[in-house]
């Protein structure tokens, strides 16, 4: 089957009943258009549905691909790439060390999708992430990166690394995982934790960025850290915030938005934050796991809430976001 065509079916169940104008708006035109340009690989790419929780209905589309999808001796060309046939071309020659490579897409009504890129590693070789900056034409970010990653606290790992050409100083964006210890310790001691942020570059505390993320810390779900890198290697004034929902299909109870749970308790905080919206609730009927057969293909397609990102910027929370990830398997 046509890989455009599980695109569309995808996107029309995780869209059904309503949750197109509740939740993804207008955009599902470009996010076509989009995804018709993230096909440079061999196996259906990963899917992420970037879909805000205030503010106008609308979403950003990601495609990951994974390096066994992608062969070194392929010419790959820009309108399959997102315009990075470099990048590609170099994480297809690239060993364990990779785990994914990214397009992100943002999308708005009536206008040409623009595309950042992503690298997703799998261990802290630093060459391989100067290779990339290399390879997307950003040299001059492996100086700021450098420093950055020498910031940073024992026990985070620095999982995530993009480049944003469409957007104002094409900055340097960095996602760091701290380990479960270190997660515990700051539920604990929210002054560990500000001491870690600071050395990590961040500077822009305000007054609600350390309980908040103290509280976060205390839940169930794995924190996440995102950053754009200054030039100088510092923190910039915007930080993510991230919690993994991460249920795969087979895994578990995935309508756990219920208020009864600990994922609705969250999202109910989040609220009274004023950081998301009543819109959250529908975010557990956007998960299903659906075969799909066309004469003697068979495919299962599926998704599932797997993130939540809070965002401050100059110390004050902005918004909320979460992260539909979705995909097809071949069986």
């Amino acid at each position: 089957m046509d890989y455009r065509m599980l695109y569309e079916i995808l996107y029309a169940l995780a869209a059904s009943n309503g949750r197109e104008q509740a939740l993804f708006g207008r955009c599902a035109p470009a996010s076509r258009e989009a995804f018709s340009r993230s096909l440079a690989g061999d196996s259906f790419p990963e899917i992420w549905f970037e879909v805000p929780l205030t503010g106008n209905p609308h979403f950003d589309l990601h495609t990951l691909i994974e390096r066994e999808a992608l062969h070194p001796e392929t010419t790959y060309p820009p309108e399959n790439t997102g315009g990075f046939p470099e990048t590609f071309r170099w994480f297809a020659n690239q060993g364990a060390n990779v785990r994914q490579l990214a397009l992100s897409w943002d999308l708005l009504p009536g206008e040409t999708p623009a595309a950042a890129i992503q690298l997703l590693v799998s261990g802290r070789e630093p060459d391989t992430v100067t290779g990339f900056l290399k390879a997307a034409g950003r040299e001059d970010a492996i100086r700021r990166y450098r420093i950055f990653s020498e910031n940073l606290p024992e026990g985070w790992f620095a999982c995530y690394f993009g480049v944003f050409p469409g957007r104002p100083g094409g900055n340097l964006r960095v996602e760091c995982i701290p380990d479960r210890r270190q997660q515990a310790a700051y539920a604990k001691d929210p002054d560990l934790l500000r001491r870690h942020l600071e050395q990590a570059g961040f500077r822009d505390f305000g007054d609600t960025l350390i309980p908040r993320c103290r509280y976060l810390a205390d839940t169930p779900f794995r924190l996440e850290f995102q950053f754009d890198v200054e030039e100088d290697g510092s923190a910039g004034p915007v930080i993510g915030v991230s919690l993994r929902f991460a249920r795969p299909p087979g895994e578990g109870d995935w309508h756990c938005f219920d208020t009864n749970r600990e994922a609705g308790k969250l999202m109910d905080q989040v609220c009274e934050w004023g950081a998301a919206d009543s819109r959250w609730h529908l975010l557990g009927d956007t998960a299903f796991a659906r075969r799909v057969t066309r004469g003697e293909e068979s495919y299962l397609l599926f998704c599932f809430t797997a993130f939540l990102k809070l965002r401050w910027r100059s110390g004050d929370l902005t918004d909320a976001k979460a992260y539909l990830k979705a995909g097809v398997q071949s069986r």
